[in-house]
């Protein structure tokens, strides 16, 4: 669309402010009438924000379209953790977020690598392929899938409910210290995640020149990494070690290999360094979700509503900070990605020590 080069890193962020601003509010309508209506209800608002993306054509119809986007997108992603935590006993909740987070990064690479490929013949029919997705996934859970046998309903003022300043105001009152500085860590790895996911992007389109399919398919060879690493040693880390304490090194690491990434120039070592990267990103998501069901109790949809808003902050502020230093640099946003890495594996270590006094 020949927009300036930080239009990446803002488009991304609007979408993002709108998911946090409800994410909140549709974990109360979670609690209310139902994960799987929610979900429905997302879904299609979601479908109907990347109808609007399709059609633009200048910077305000975009920004418009990602923030009607971004205001469902966050819905769903509440309603199915909510979801996972509802249909699991105590015993295996822990397990089932480690095979939830798996199979939705195995979604996110074959996601990118049909994305790529088809948008080698045109980005738009990319978008139209995501459209009719989101519609049929969202018709399948409305006619197939029930509320889980643990979902309790809630009685909730959705008009209250629908002020997000309301609703971080109620969660508000449920966390504690050691919960705050966890949903810090949440934050700072998200911005990261999502600072270098935004740049990698652009990056070996604008530096290397690869088409969209490249980007597709590294995504997938990552994916397929970060499946295999979740289904067996993270797996292993969640039932068997603390994962408070486990998930520090897989931050620090994660923090270390970006920044090493920002060194290299070449391109095979840049891609090979890429790919060990996304197995550690990966790895730290099912751990935090884990942390969160543990935290939650039977406010399911309250604790997801705030742990979802603090990664569409993270998001947010990411994706603005990526576009902003890429302009200055393109190397820029790697290194200040990887900085804040490090920052959220500190996070965590002040989280389990204050846990360990507790």
């Amino acid at each position: 669309l020949g927009m300036p080069n930080y239009m990446f890193g803002v488009a991304f962020a609007a979408m993002s402010l709108t998911n946090f601003l409800l994410c909140p509010f549709w974990g109360s309508v979670g609690d209310s009438i139902g994960r799987v209506k929610t979900i429905g209800i997302t879904t299609f608002g979601y479908a109907l924000g990347q109808v609007f993306f399709l059609f633009s054509s200048n910077i305000p119809m975009l920004i418009f379209a990602r923030m009607f986007a971004g205001a469902f997108s966050g819905g769903y992603l509440v309603s199915f953790m909510a979801y996972v935590a509802d249909i699991s006993e105590e015993n295996v909740c822990s397990r089932n977020m480690t095979y939830y987070a798996a199979l939705t990064m195995a979604g996110t690479s074959c996601g990118y690598l049909v994305g790529g490929v088809l948008g080698d013949i045109s980005v738009y029919v990319s978008i139209i392929g995501q459209i009719l997705v989101l519609i049929s996934t969202g018709l399948l859970f409305l006619l197939l899938m029930k509320d889980g046998e643990n979902y309790q309903k809630q009685t909730v003022n959705l008009r209250e409910a629908a002020n997000p300043f309301a609703s971080f105001l109620r969660a508000g009152k449920l966390i504690t210290p050691a919960m705050a500085v966890f949903l810090v860590m949440v934050f700072a790895s998200c911005f990261s995640t999502t600072a270098y996911d935004n740049s990698f992007n652009y990056y070996i389109r604008d530096q290397f020149g690869f088409p969209t399919s490249y980007n597709g398919l590294i995504y997938a060879a990552s994916g397929i990494m970060g499946l295999i690493v979740n289904f067996t040693l993270n797996n292993w880390l969640v039932r068997r070690t603390d994962c408070r304490k486990s998930i520090i090194p897989v931050l620090a690491c994660a923090g270390v290999l970006m920044l090493s990434a920002s060194l290299i120039r070449a391109i095979a070592p840049f891609i090979a360094v890429n790919l060990i990267f996304y197995v550690f990103n990966s790895m730290y998501l099912p751990i935090q979700q884990v942390l969160m069901v543990k935290n939650s109790g039977a406010s399911n949809g309250v604790f997801s509503g705030v742990f979802t808003s603090s990664r569409s902050m993270g998001m947010i502020a990411g994706s603005l900070s990526a576009g902003v230093f890429y302009e200055l640099s393109p190397t820029l946003p790697f290194i200040v990605g990887g900085s804040v890495f490090l920052l959220a594996a500190a996070a965590g270590a002040v989280n389990l020590r204050q846990y360990r006094n507790r």
